[in-house]
């Protein structure tokens, strides 16, 4: 475990300072097989790495969009990308929509109508 554990911290500094995922596992020596396993066990490993990976992808963004001058470029994907960081109103509304939940299904079919009660 304390080598597994190792490598995981290992893998993800070298990831902070890497240009690309393969890179990253090139240079930790790290299996592409032992990095699902991490990420799909290790909610904590999962959390950090996805850290990482967000701010690469938001200052490739940012660079992208500085490169060809289109702010909207910028503004629209970053907040598709990480709408917790960057759309308040997206947190707004689903704030506002906890209580539309539906109560029952109702199934419609050729001119008849019956509701399923039993949801």
């Amino acid at each position: 475990m304390q080598i597994e554990k190792l490598a995981k911290e290992n893998f993800l500094k070298i990831l902070q300072k890497s240009l690309t995922l393969t890179q990253a596992l090139e240079e930790s020596a790290l299996d592409q097989g032992d990095l699902c396993r991490f990420l799909i066990e290790d909610k904590t490993f999962q959390k950090n790495f996805d850290k990482i990976i967000n701010l690469k992808l938001e200052l490739a963004l940012l660079e992208s969009a500085l490169k060809s001058k289109a702010a909207g470029i910028l503004s629209f994907s970053l907040i598709n990308r990480l709408p917790k960081k960057y759309n308040k109103t997206k947190k707004e509304e689903k704030l506002s929509n906890t209580n539309a939940t539906p109560t029952k299904i109702i199934y419609f079919e050729e001119g008849t109508f019956s509701e399923d009660k039993n949801v």
